[in-house]
Parts: C-alpha cells; structure tokens; sequence
C-alpha cells in the first residue's frame, strides 16, 4: 500500500512535471500577447501618424502661415524630406530604420511615407515607448491560475492509471499517419483513372475539369502536409537541374491552366543548377503557378522566367490577372486574397519561410486588374 508520504510526493511530482509542461502554452502565449500588444502599438503609432499627415493636408487649405505641428504626451514624432533631413523632429535621437516598423527594447517606431506637400516632407516618423506592463500582469494571473487548476487536479488524478493517456496518444498518432495515407491514396487513385480515362475520350472539358480539380486538391494536400510534417522532416540538400525541375512542374500544372484557357510563357535559361531540397522548392513553384492560375482571368497568359545575373538565379512569375490589393498581407498565415477562389492561406506564408532559412530574396509588384509579379531572387 502506498503512505501519504507517497501520495505527497507523487502530488508533488505531478504538479511541478505538469507545470513544466503548461510552460509551454504560456511561453507562447506571452510571445503572442507581446505580439498582440505591438499590433495595437503599430495601428495606434500609424493612425497618429495619420493625423499628422491629415493636419498637413488642412494647412495647405488655410489661410495661415504657421504650421501648429500636432503634439502628444505619448508619442513623439517628426517629418523629414527626401534628404532624411528633420524639417520638425520632437525625437530625442535619430531613427533611423528602411522597413515600415522599428521595434526595440524601449520604443516601437513607424515610418509612414507623405504625398507631395507644402512643407517638403516626404515621410513622417512616430515612436512610442513600449509597455508590457499588463502582459506582466495577465502572465502572472495565469500562472497563479495554472499552479491552482494543476495542484487540484493531481489529488483528483494521482491515483488514476496514465495507461489510458498512453492508448490515447498512440491511437491519436496512428490516427494522423493513417488520416493522412488514406488522404493520399485516393487522390492518387483518382488521378491515374482520370488520366486514363482521357486517353480514351479526348477533348472532353469535363474531364479536364476534374483533372485540374484534383491537380488543385494534390498541391492543397502537399502544403498542409509540408505544413504539419515541417519541423519532424530533415532537409536534403541536393544538387538539381533548376531548369528542367521548372518546366517538369510548369508541364504538370498545363491540365490546370487549360481548364481557364490559359497559356505559360516561359523563357527559362537551360542548364542553371541549384543545390536545394526538392520538398522545399516544390512549394515555392507550385504555389506561384497555383496561384498565378487561381488569380488570373480566362484565357489570358502566365509569364515564367528564370536566368542568371550576378546576384544570382532569378525565378520570376507574372499573371495577368485581378492584382493584389495590399500585398503587405500576402504572406501571413491563414491570409487569403477572396474567400471565393479556395485554399487554406498557409501557401505563400510556407514560401516565405522557406525563402527566409534559405536567403532567397522575395520581389512582389501588383496593379489591380492587370497582373502580379512574383520575384524570388536565389543569392549566391
């Protein structure tokens, strides 16, 4: 029979052993609360940015010739010209940052580019110090609300068998890798009989239809499984024929793109090598082909280029398509241009990673109903 001295320690154990595992959840949820405060912090540094930009704009309709710069006790602020010269500055020391936000220990800053003006000013600069005061504050709260639920629940489940737990979390794990097999499996079925199915009845657009739908389904299972298996998975760097690796995935996307009535353009330089993971260069090309498709308007062209420069391979793809309207956006998770055209919005987010633990350099370039241009630059 177990004492209570035993029992204690086993309370004891199981607390600080669940503690150290709801570590976990906390430490993202403070990442995500800081997160969340930047959030607030950019959109309230950019509307007051606004104002200043809007009181600029009511200056050169009035009939005054002194220029009240708006003020704040929270943030403070000034407007430069082409030359990064302060025309007015109430910071305390130069910022100095390219992207459109700049975040430090103790301030967070923004950078909002201004029309042509009276004043000369080409961008206006805002900051503001930075206050986790209340993530502090919930983090404790959530601690202490943890420990209380934890402690509790051991004298509930001390006595409990964790055998359960283990058939749970086996059944939980062969239930993913069979999930994701039969996902497979039937789609592959499903492809090889529509192929052969076309060889038998040519030119018909149904069956054109169902293979560009299931040519659309495999690269939608390809990003959530590359998505879900990306941190298990080792790379394998390999060295590849970059050149024929884009036409075999161009030529696998045609069935797609004939089912709209469009047309690629390559211009693809023969015979440049990559070393690269073949997983990982997939996504990048058929999520642009995907998309380009996905995006653009009935029979119209979907330009793909690759070449060589001296800052190295260049990957290009432009539709002709609706545009993008912030192209900001495109790259977070779950982010989607219409809710009409499908998908998870996890494509482009997955490029971006991938571009960013390999040094590619992305390039996007868009004008409503005329076309997006997608860059990706592969330095040396």
């Amino acid at each position: 029979m177990i004492s209570k001295n035993s029992d204690n320690k086993f309370i004891i154990l199981q607390v600080i052993l669940s503690f150290l595992i709801a570590t976990i959840p906390i430490f993202f949820y403070i990442v995500a609360s800081v997160e969340n405060q930047n959030i607030k912090d950019k959109a309230k540094l950019k509307n007051f940015a606004a104002s200043i930009i809007l009181k600029m704009e009511m200056f050169a309709s009035e009939d005054s010739n002194v220029f009240e710069y708006p003020r704040s006790n929270i943030y403070t602020s000034g407007i430069f010209d082409s030359n990064d010269k302060a025309i007015f500055s109430l910071l305390t020391s130069h910022v100095n940052f390219n992207d459109e936000y700049l975040i430090s220990q103790d301030k967070i800053c923004t950078k909002m580019y201004i029309k042509e003006n009276i004043l000369g000013a080409k961008y206006v600069v805002v900051c503001k110090n930075t206050n986790y005061s209340q993530v502090i504050y919930n983090v404790i709260i959530l601690i202490i609300s943890v420990i209380s639920l934890i402690f509790l629940s051991s004298f509930i489940t001390i006595k409990q068998s964790i055998e359960p737990y283990k058939k749970l979390n086996t059944y939980l794990d062969n239930f993913i890798k069979d999930a994701m097999h039969e996902l497979k499996t039937p789609l592959g079925v499903a492809r090889l009989n529509v192929d052969m199915l076309a060889t038998k009845v040519e030119k018909e657009k149904y069956i054109l239809r169902i293979k560009s739908a299931l040519k659309n389904m495999s690269v939608i299972y390809e990003d959530l499984e590359y998505y879900m298996r990306q941190h298990i998975i080792k790379n394998e760097i390999i060295k590849i024929n970059f050149s024929e690796f884009l036409e075999n995935r161009i030529e696998f996307f045609k069935d797609l793109a004939n089912a709209k009535g469009i047309k690629f353009v390559n211009t693809i330089e023969p015979n440049i090598f990559i070393e690269f993971d073949t997983n990982e260069l997939n996504r990048i090309i058929d999520n642009n082909l995907s998309n380009a498709i996905k995006y653009s308007k009935h029979s119209c062209n979907v330009f793909v280029s690759m070449h060589q420069d001296t800052d190295g391979i260049v990957l290009r793809f432009r539709d002709e398509g609706v545009g993008i309207k912030d192209t900001s956006k495109i790259f977070e998770r779950y982010y989607r241009g219409d809710k009409i055209s499908g998908g998870f919005g996890i494509g482009l987010s997955i490029v971006k990673k991938i571009c960013e633990r390999n040094h590619i350099k992305i390039d996007v370039t868009s004008k409503l109903q005329q076309g997006t241009t997608f860059s990706y630059i592969f330095l040396k």
